[in-house]
C-alpha cells in the first residue's frame, strides 16, 4: 500500500498547539478520563500514541502489566516538552516521546496503538492513517477517537464547569477549545464516514460507538487484518 503524498495544508498553526501545551496538560476533566481509561482497555505491548499531545494516557498505562512500552509522538514542540516533563515524572525507561510527524515514524511494528482527538487536526488523515497502518503489526489494535459534527463544546463545558470551577486554569482552557472546535477546516467526521474510510485502508472495526461526549466523539477499536 502506498502512502499518499501529503499536499493540504494543516487546519491549526502550530503556535495554536505550543500555546495551549500548558493549558492541555494542567486541565483533565472527567469526561477526558473516561475516554483515556476506555482506549487502555485495548493497549497492550509495544504502544504508539499518535499525536500524544501531552502523554495524558501514559500514566494510565503505567502500572498495565501487559503494556511493554510506550512511544508517544507529536509535532508540537512545545507538547512534546509536557510530555518530556511527564514521563521525566513516571521514571520509566519503557516509556518514550518522539518529537515529530506521525508519517516520519519509521517501520518498527507496534503492538497496539492509539489517537485521542488527534486526527481532526491532521492535514491530510487518509496519508496518517495509512502510515499508522504500515507501523502497526499483523494483527494490531488500534484505538482511533475523534470528534465529529455533533460535538456541542458549549454544553461540555458547562458539564466540565461543575467539576472543575476553582481550577485555576479552567476558563483559559475553556476558552481555548472553544475557538479550536470552531475552525470550519478541522476535520470533523461523521461515524459513517470514518469507519469506511479506515476499512478501506484494511483495518477490520471491531467496535464503534458514540457514548462519550453527548455523542460528539466517534469512538473505534480497530484491528489490522492480518
Amino acid at each position: 500500500m502506498n502512502t499518499p503524498t501529503l499536499t493540504n495544508q494543516p487546519p491549526y498553526l502550530m503556535q495554536e498547539w505550543d500555546n495551549y501545551a500548558r493549558l492541555f496538560a494542567s486541565v483533565t476533566t472527567s469526561m477526558q478520563l473516561e475516554v483515556y481509561r476506555e482506549a487502555c482497555l485495548h493497549l497492550s505491548g509495544d504502544v504508539i500514541d499518535c499525536g500524544c499531545g501531552s502523554a495524558k494516557i501514559a500514566p494510565l498505562l503505567l502500572d498495565e502489566e501487559r503494556v511493554v512500552s510506550y512511544t508517544g509522538v507529536d509535532y508540537a514542540e512545545e507538547m512534546v516538552s509536557m510530555a518530556r516533563w511527564i514521563l521525566n515524572n513516571l521514571q520509566c525507561p519503557a516509556f518514550t516521546i518522539r518529537h515529530g510527524k506521525i508519517e516520519d515514524v519509521d517501520n518498527r511494528q507496534f503492538t497496539s496503538g492509539v489517537s485521542i482527538q488527534s486526527y481532526y487536526s491532521w492535514s491530510d488523515p487518509v496519508a496518517v492513517l495509512t502510515h499508522v497502518f504500515t507501523i502497526l503489526a499483523p494483527g494490531a489494535v488500534f484505538v482511533l477517537a475523534t470528534p465529529n459534527r455533533k460535538l456541542e463544546l458549549a454544553e461540555l463545558a458547562r458539564d466540565a464547569w461543575k467539576e472543575l470551577l476553582a481550577h485555576p486554569d479552567f476558563e483559559a482552557y475553556k476558552a481555548y477549545n472553544l475557538k479550536l472546535a470552531t475552525n470550519p477546516q478541522a476535520h470533523f467526521i461523521s461515524m459513517g464516514d470514518l469507519v469506511s474510510q479506515v476499512q478501506q485502508l484494511g483495518f477490520r472495526v471491531e467496535e464503534c460507538h458514540q457514548r462519550h461526549f453527548r455523542g460528539g466523539l466517534n469512538f473505534l477499536v480497530l484491528r489490522k487484518n492480518g
